[in-house]
């Protein structure tokens, strides 16, 4: 026989898994639609020079590839994406004369990655991005970070942090400390701060150059961390930057483009506590070019971000010679939902319909099937237990399955063109509910329970 396990880094979903997952899917295309964006797809298989072209990825991710050959077909030629932010590039290059610009748009869809798996880190993973394509606007930047904020509120996740930087900030930081050359194994190299520390960083950037390091002496390396380990906090840290880097021109935009998304987020709403500064931030990928924005859980920081992005301003150069400046940020489902899980505050269900109806031995199962499909037809989702076994085993389904409730309707009850409804937690029973009034009482007790009555 054929073991039916997965392979490595890849899974099965199961229901109690891929409901609540369902569900805040629906979310987060809820919020974004509320911001204007549209949804769009591109396809899983790639041209393998789309997502290899200059500046697309970072050495890191480009290594983590798969490739993909069909029989007959040219080695080298196609592989599956790893992001969904390439593949848009791509894709408004080719359709931006159909869409037009300025055009935001959200893609929610797998990506592929051949990292190591580990907690949170999966092979295949689901993103969820959405991006502003045609407009160099602070009012864009601020907005991506919005909508993080009113996507992962909206999904009910846990106490979370959006740290914001500008990679001009950095950018001006390396200029004032003579390393102008080197910026992108520098911030390649910070980038990994938070998952190999200090000395790991150090050493990496003390690496000789052709030894894949940035071939930075001590002192050097200790302005880099110094620079970056400082400069975590709020705004006030913007005020110490500007102090230190003031002079340089790139920086100082940085340091006012900053300023301008922070305000527009306080008219937003977005509450001070759910931001955080943190000047070090570099993002691994190359095409970042302004902000950038990374999120995740207070007190699981080891899960890694849950959403992240930034500005991308020449992305689009690959493909087209008009310039196509963007910004944007996607949400890691994946991650979040094994984050959720482990946290315990995911709500799992293995039904999709509140409502089971008894399948009663002796009961003409069409008044089953009538009374559900009018309450479908209401917006309330049912399921009718498909065999008239014994009603107690039906009853044990439901509460399994995570039914809330179940109309019971046998013989007596048919002849009398009643009902019993019960609520499948507490068992407790209304009975000899009348026909007329189905809808009414079976809304009325999903009222009472999303409201938390009737608690065993």
């Amino acid at each position: 026989m054929i073991d039916p396990r997965v392979a490595s880094g890849l899974r099965d979903l199961l229901p109690a898994v891929m409901i609540p997952r369902e569900r805040i899917l629906q979310t987060f295309r809820e919020t974004f639609a509320s911001f204007g964006f549209v949804p769009i797809e591109t396809p899983h298989i790639e041209r393998m020079e789309v997502l290899t072209g200059k500046g697309a990825g970072s050495d890191e991710v480009l290594r983590q590839i798969f490739e993909v050959t069909n029989k007959g077909g040219t080695p080298g030629e196609l592989a599956l994406r790893f992001d969904l932010t390439v593949p848009l590039a791509r894709f408004i290059a080719k359709h931006m004369d159909e869409v037009g610009v300025p055009f935001k748009r959200y893609a929610i869809g797998s990506v592929f990655r051949g990292e190591r798996p580990a907690k949170g880190r999966f092979r295949e993973f689901m993103q969820c991005d959405f991006d502003t394509i045609g407009v160099d606007s602070r009012l864009a930047d601020a907005e991506t970070a919005q909508i993080i904020h009113g996507a992962l509120a909206a999904a009910d996740v846990p106490a979370f942090t959006i740290t914001l930087n500008n990679r001009k900030i950095l950018d001006g930081a390396l200029e004032t400390f003579g390393l102008t050359g080197r910026s992108s194994l520098v911030l390649r190299s910070l980038d990994k701060l938070a998952k190999i520390g200090r000395d790991g960083v150090a050493a990496e950037l003390q690496r000789p150059a052709d030894a894949g390091g940035a071939g930075l002496d001590a002192g050097q390396v200790e302005r880099i961390l110094e620079f970056a380990e400082t400069g975590r906090g709020t705004a006030a840290v913007l005020d110490e930057a500007e102090k230190r880097l003031g002079a340089n021109a790139q920086a100082a935009q940085g340091i006012a483009d900053l300023r301008t998304v922070l305000h527009l987020l306080e008219a937003g709403g977005v509450p001070q506590e759910h931001l955080a500064i943190d000047l070090g931030l570099a993002r691994g990928l190359d095409y970042y070019t302004g902000i950038v924005f990374e999120t995740t859980v207070n007190g699981w920081e080891k899960f890694g971000s849950i959403a992240s992005g930034g500005r991308y301003d020449d992305l689009a150069s690959l493909y087209t010679t008009r310039r196509l400046p963007g910004v944007g940020a996607s949400i890691g489902l994946d991650r979040l939902l094994a984050l959720l899980e482990e946290a315990g505050t995911l709500k799992s269900a293995t039904s999709t319909a509140p409502v089971l109806f008894a399948n009663f031995p002796g009961t003409d199962p069409a008044v089953a099937v009538r009374m559900a499909a009018t309450l479908r037809q209401a917006g309330i989702g049912c399921e009718i237990y498909p065999e008239p076994i014994q009603v107690g085993k039906q009853m044990g389904y439901g509460t399994k399955h995570g039914h809330k409730l179940a109309v019971i309707i046998g013989p007596d009850e048919v002849a009398a063109e009643i009902f019993n409804l019960r609520y499948l937690e507490t068992r407790h029973e209304d009975k000899g509910l009348a026909w007329s009034v189905l809808e009414d009482s079976v809304r009325g007790a999903l009222e009472i329970l999303e409201q938390g009555g009737l608690q065993s």
